[in-house]
Parts: C-alpha cells; sequence; structure tokens
C-alpha cells in the first residue's frame, strides 16, 4: 500500500492521458481532422515566418474548425458505445484529453500570433473558436449534426469579413456562452442511440450526408455513366457532383452581390480531389460489397470489372474538370484576372489532383492507408493555393501551367498503377 501511495503523486498527471495516442490517432474519423489541424498549424507558422500575414488567418481558422470536429467526433463516438458508462473514468479521460487539445491548438496559434507580432489575427482566431465552439455543441444538443461537418470548411472564408464586422470583445463574450453550454451538455453525457446511427453513417459514408435522389430518372442515367466507381457510395457522390455548381454559383453570386472576396473556385477544386479520396475511403469501409458487384452481368472476370472501374474514373475525372473549368469560366465574368492560361492551369490541376488521388487510392486496402493518401489532397491544396497568389500579386501563370504538365503525366500513371494494385489479392479482400 505504502508504495502505491509513493508512486501516486508521479503518475496521476498522466492517467487522463494514457491511452490517447491509440484513442486519437488510430481512429480514421479523428486522425483526419486532426491531421488537417497540424496541416494548418504548419502552414500558418511558415507563413508567419515569409511575412504573409494575410493568409494566417484562413490557415489557422482551418487548423481550428478542424480540431473542433475532431473533438465532436470523439465525443460522438463516446455516446455512440456502450463504454461511455461501463468503464470508469472512461468518460472523464476523454472530455479531458479533448480540452487539452483544443488549449494546445489554440494557445499554440495565440503564442506563435505574439511572437511574429501578428496580433490582428488573434482577433480573427477568436472568431472561428467560437464556429469551432458551436459545432460541439450542436452536435452534442442533436447527434446528427455532425452530418454538417463539411460546412464548417465552407464557412471558414467568411470568417475574416465577419471578424472585420465584430470587435474582438463580441467575440469572447461568444466564446464564453459557448464554452458554458458545451460543459454544462458534457455533464449529461450518456448513451444515445441517434448518436450510434450517426457514427455508423460516418463511418460508411465519409461524414456526409445528402438528401435521397430515389425516382428521378435523368440522375439515374447519369449515375450510371461512374459505375462501378459509384457503386460502393452510392447515390451520396452524384449529389455532391450536382450540388458543386449549384453552390459555387451561390457562392459567387453572393460574394458580387455584397462584395465579399471568397475564394469560390479554390474552394471547388479542393473539393473535387477530397471527394477523390471519399470514393476510395469508402470502397474500403464497404470492401465486402465487393462480391456483389462481381456478380452483376456486366463483368469478363475479375480483369473485366477492374478494367469498368479505371474508365469509370476517367469518366469522373472529365466531369470534374469541366465542372471546376465551368465555374472559373463564370467567375472570370465578375473577375477579369481569371485569364485563358489560368482557367487551363485549373484544368489541369484538377485533373492531375484527381487522379494521383485516385490512383493512390485504388492502391489502398486499409484504412490507415486510406488516411495517408489524403496527403495528395494536402499538396494540391499547397500548389493551387500558391497559383492563387501569383495569380493576386500579378505574376504569370505560365509556370504553373508547365508544371501542370509533368504532374498531369503522373496521374496518368498513378492511374495505370492503381488499377494494377486495385483487388490485387481477389475479391476477398479489400
Amino acid at each position: 500500500m505504502s508504495a502505491l501511495q509513493t508512486q501516486n503523486p508521479q503518475v496521476t498527471w498522466r492517467k487522463p492521458y494514457q491511452g490517447m495516442f491509440r484513442l486519437w490517432l488510430y481512429d480514421l474519423g479523428s486522425v483526419s481532422f486532426l491531421g488537417t489541424s497540424l496541416l494548418g498549424l504548419v502552414l500558418g507558422v511558415v507563413m508567419l515566418i515569409s511575412g504573409k500575414t494575410d493568409v494566417v488567418s484562413l490557415v489557422f481558422a482551418m487548423s481550428t474548425v478542424s480540431a473542433s470536429a475532431s473533438i465532436a467526433w470523439q465525443l460522438n463516438r463516446l455516446v455512440a458505445t456502450e463504454t461511455c458508462q461501463l468503464i470508469p473514468n472512461y468518460q472523464a479521460n476523454v472530455l479531458q484529453q479533448s480540452l487539452t487539445i483544443a488549449v494546445a491548438v489554440i494557445g499554440f496559434q495565440v503564442l506563435a500570433c505574439v511572437i511574429f507580432s501578428a496580433y490582428e489575427v488573434i482577433a480573427q482566431l477568436w472568431l472561428a473558436v467560437a464556429v469551432g465552439l458551436g459545432f460541439v455543441w450542436l452536435c452534442l444538443w442533436r447527434s446528427h449534426y455532425f452530418h454538417l461537418s463539411f460546412a464548417l470548411f465552407i464557412a471558414v472564408p467568411f470568417l475574416d469579413e465577419l471578424a472585420s464586422r465584430l470587435s474582438q470583445w463580441a467575440s469572447l463574450i461568444i466564446v464564453a456562452m459557448l464554452f458554458y453550454r458545451v460543459i454544462g451538455l458534457c455533464r449529461q453525457l450518456r448513451w444515445n442511440s441517434d448518436a450510434r446511427v450517426v457514427y455508423l453513417n460516418a463511418v460508411q459514408m465519409g461524414w456526409m450526408w445528402l438528401p435521397s435522389i430515389k425516382g428521378v430518372a435523368w440522375i439515374g442515367k447519369f449515375e450510371r455513366l461512374f459505375h462501378p466507381m459509384n457503386f460502393f457510395i452510392g447515390p451520396v457522390l452524384t449529389m455532391m457532383m450536382l450540388a458543386l455548381p449549384v453552390i459555387a454559383i451561390g457562392l459567387i453570386l453572393f460574394s458580387w452581390l455584397f462584395d465579399f472576396d471568397l475564394p469560390t473556385v479554390f474552394l471547388i477544386a479542393q473539393f473535387s480531389v477530397i471527394s477523390c479520396a471519399i470514393i476510395h475511403w469508402s470502397r474500403i469501409q464497404r470492401w465486402r460489397a465487393t462480391e456483389s458487384l462481381f456478380l452483376l452481368p456486366c463483368y469478363s472476370g475479375l480483369m473485366g470489372m477492374k478494367d469498368a472501374f479505371y474508365l469509370s474514373q476517367y469518366r469522373f475525372i472529365a466531369a470534374m474538370v469541366l465542372i471546376v473549368t465551368g465555374i472559373g469560366l463564370l467567375k472570370s465574368l465578375f473577375e477579369p484576372q481569371f485569364s485563358i492560361l489560368f482557367l487551363a492551369h485549373l484544368g489541369l490541376s484538377t485533373f492531375w489532383g484527381c487522379a494521383i488521388m485516385l490512383g493512390v487510392g485504388s492502391a489502398s486496402r486499409n484504412s490507415q492507408q486510406a488516411t495517408a493518401a489524403m496527403l495528395v489532397v494536402f499538396a494540391h491544396s499547397i500548389m493551387v493555393s500558391m497559383s492563387f497568389a501569383a495569380l493576386r500579386d500579378g505574376d504569370s501563370v505560365t509556370p504553373w501551367l508547365l508544371l501542370d504538365i509533368p504532374l498531369a503525366i503522373v496521374g496518368v500513371l498513378a492511374l495505370m498503377w492503381g488499377k494494377r494494385q486495385l483487388w490485387k489479392h481477389g475479391i476477398t479482400a479489400p
């Protein structure tokens, strides 16, 4: 007993963090959002060092809302499983780990802004914290609001404009009120059957929810263009493709009417590559359905099914390129700096981003590999954002266009390599 008493003061502070690494970094939903948050922190520091403080607020906001999405995912997962009540101190440990992650992310950002004297970014940071806390509160209040996690990233470009219209004290008051409400709901956590439904749907659908499209004939024909690639994700892919132009047009008109500077084309280009990641992530989650796909009377053996999957990916890439280029062409009516060369760069960058993502995704056989493949999304995001910065500064787009050509070749090679790796061990394995 005396030995335990002697050891207890030295290890008590570590007990709430035991198993934290496995809980947060071995869970696909959590690590995907945390990875995005970490990327935002790194990019923010790099931009502070280079003196580009005008972009830091956007990157730090992305990091903040990503961390909040990860926390909301863990809290939803907590009440979706019976372990919330059965394991002693499990719930308290998860809550303390969540608070630690939130404080670490926000504290790192504030410290970086103070070190580099970017005090104007701090005011915008509190608004991002308010948005993140608001999302966590909504998810605790009603679990199904987690399906709107993608709206967090759409809201990020609006935060700079809102911060200019809202005082820092008002943001702090909102943060304090939301934090009080979140603490109150965390004290009432218990097993929730609705949270379990959200958890299972999120695992299978890549955290996306869209309304049903059953009964619409022309949409069914459009959906068949991408078969069998969309077999595992279902009608969600078609709805995302149809929603993208509608959302983009709405944001462009909103920007024009209210004189907001929203990076609409950049967001749509990024979402096109993210949708490629979701396709193969859903395939891995539902790999047991491969046998049902193989039994359909439209393939000449396994090689025929792989060929059909390979060609359907090209049709999907062509559709994404047309959508992104079309939106860029529409944007050029409001912003003349969108030249023909830049539109060509936009189309080519979408091609190689989607092609490399689909190729690497085809070679992925488990959740860890699918998560690692998301690095393609980050690399594409960095390169496209740099080209947009060059356009804004009046620099030539030609170097970026020349860089797109070898990357497009890499994308084609990645698709060919992914085709060889897809179902390499048969339909009984991912």
